[in-house]
């Protein structure tokens, strides 16, 4: 159970858009010991043992008032300790810039004093921040003190380490491991990738000495830690006090006294006019980039015809492994069957690199990280009756692997093919290859020797050949031997007006293929009665002129036989 007298001290987290120099913060040190008890008893040897309770407590709050400072901080703001003033005050203690920059700094205050008498701070140029912060530890002994070079290159950036390996006191030990991951973990890779974010540091301090005694670095104690890094995050540690209990801290002098202090943020609030006029900035801002966003892409999104699958692909081969000879590298093209089309721009075909192998475990391994894409249309334009239940054929990728020794020896080391999914997604395919090996023991002295070896004409044998119409296919005595494989990775995006029609329709809809053969099969339906309204018309419109053809006939046959009556 948490103890409901220890305050939380954990860091709080802020994100601000606003230049961090109006950051304020408002700090309240008082003690709470030596103040209650004992000074009591003085009070009662003093005054006499007739001394009221009630006047013992007013003393006692004028006496705890003495011991109570406040001071609002801004950011990076130098207050300056007695201990530093005492320091600094002699030329001869200031070597570097900033010493005799605070030199000069301190000669107003020892005539015009302090603002503080126990609160100061450190700013991110003093050396404490830097030992503070940036220096890790070489060695295991407790007693190692930074030395100057360790200092100067702890201010260059590096990769994060473990942070479980930072010494957090000066009695901790580091741990006697290795810092380097032969074999790294996923989640370990991700958090050691990156460069630490680079930030600047602020400490508030309290000095807790005696009044009689001299100051010393001993009595300085850590009341807040502020840091600032280039995203605007702003982390405080510990948090703001916000109504909650006042945090404490122990002196380790003798007497063991206790102070309480407070953290607010003192910073100025945005008035209600200023609010309204930076949203009305924002929202400005985000249209106008809304705007430059639509005229960059557009209005319309572009959309297949009604009767097309879109199909994009972007793939990527991977690695080849357990082939015979080293230096591979792999050729392959794709194959597009009935129904499918391709514009002139896409590439189908490639070849990769040449990859030396390496041995992981019982394979060896090429990897390409070989990238292509291409984009491919389906339309199903015949629908004939006999063949309405045959299933599209989908585009198959051919692949070839060859090596190349330093003899410049090329040989075939094994061919491959893989039917694109139908599904979209993200899938991994793995290939398995072979090669031909000849009729007879020639072929593998020549391989072996001079290079070269038995080949395929047509490529698309590897699978089923173009130029087969039949049902059946035999390849019944060519002889092979199986090689190693190929992984290739696919990402596969299909885009279509059915699936607009199936998002919209609350009906049970067949599969895309099904919708675009029906959406064929609808359209050369639709393109007959056309036809046939067309035809319709035509033999309308005949009707009527033939109509108005016989009664004027009949008109002029009535007129000329009344002439002739006459």
């Amino acid at each position: 159970m948490v103890d409901m007298y220890d305050a939380d001290t954990g860091a709080g987290y802020y994100r601000s858009r606003d230049p961090v120099k109006n950051l304020k913060i408002r700090v309240c040190v008082e003690r709470v010991t030596s103040a209650s008890i004992v000074p009591q008893a003085q009070l009662e040897k003093e005054h006499g043992g007739g001394m009221g309770l009630q006047d013992v407590r007013k003393q006692q709050q004028a006496m705890s008032k003495k011991d109570r400072e406040e001071y609002t901080f801004s950011w990076q703001e130098k207050v300056f300790s007695q201990r530093e003033v005492d320091l600094y005050s002699k030329e001869e203690n200031c070597t570097g810039v900033l010493e005799r920059k605070y030199h000069q700094d301190v000669q107003p205050l020892k005539e015009k004093g302090r603002p503080t008498k126990r609160l100061f701070s450190y700013t991110a140029n003093d050396p404490f921040t830097d030992q503070k912060e940036h220096v890790q530890h070489a060695t295991t002994s407790v007693s190692e003190q930074p030395n100057i070079l360790s200092q100067r290159a702890a201010n260059v950036r590096r990769r994060r380490v473990v942070a479980n390996r930072k010494r957090e006191s000066e009695n901790a030990i580091v741990p006697k491991i290795n810092i380097v991951d032969l074999e790294p973990t996923e989640e370990s890779v991700k958090q050691n990738h990156f460069i630490s974010t680079p930030q600047h540091t602020m400490y508030i301090m309290v000095d807790l000495s005696s009044a009689d005694d001299e100051a010393t670095i001993e009595d300085e104690y850590v009341l807040c830690v502020i840091k600032v890094d280039i995203n605007g995050v702003i982390s405080i540690k510990p948090d703001f006090s916000k109504g909650k209990k006042p945090y404490r801290i122990e002196t380790q002098s003798i007497g063991r006294e206790v102070y309480e202090y407070t953290l607010e943020d003192a910073s100025a609030k945005m008035s209600r006019q200023e609010q309204d006029r930076e949203r009305k900035m924002y929202k400005e801002l985000y249209n106008r980039h809304g705007e430059f966003l639509t005229a960059v892409v557009g209005h319309d999104f572009e959309m297949p015809p009604p009767d097309v699958l879109r199909m994009l692909v972007y793939g990527e081969i991977v690695s080849a492994k357990n082939f015979d000879y080293d230096n591979l590298y792999i050729h392959y093209f794709v194959e597009l069957p009935r129904n499918w089309r391709v514009d002139r721009n896409q590439q189908l075909s490639g070849v990769t690199q040449t990859c030396t192998t390496k041995v992981e475990g019982r394979d060896n391994v090429a990897y390409y990280s070989f990238p292509f894409n291409f984009e491919v249309f389906y339309k199903n334009e015949t629908v004939i009756e006999e063949n309405k239940d045959l299933l599209p054929k989908w585009p198959v990728m051919y692949i070839e692997v060859l090596s190349l020794d330093s003899w410049q020896r090329y040989r075939t080391e094994g061919y491959g093919y893989l039917t694109l999914p139908c599904i979209p997604g993200v899938s991994t395919e793995e290939v398995t290859c072979w090669r031909p090996t000849g009729n007879s023991v020639v072929s593998e002295l020549r391989r072996f020797f001079i290079g070269g070896s038995p080949e395929l004409e047509d490529l698309s044998y590897i699978s089923v050949p173009s130029t087969f119409e039949g049902s059946h296919l035999s390849k019944y005595g060519f002889k092979t031997e199986t090689t190693g494989s190929v992984t290739v990775r696919l990402n596969i995006l299909h885009q279509s007006q059915a699936f607009l029609d199936k998002a919209h329709s609350k009906k049970k809809m067949g599969n895309l293929m099904d919708r675009l053969g029906a959406t064929s099969s609808q359209l050369s339906i639709m393109n007959v009665l056309d036809a046939f309204q067309r035809a319709r018309q035509r033999m309308i419109s005949a009707r009527e002129n033939l109509l108005k053809e016989f009664k004027d006939l009949n008109i002029s046959t009535t007129a000329n036989e009344i002439k002739e009556e006459e």
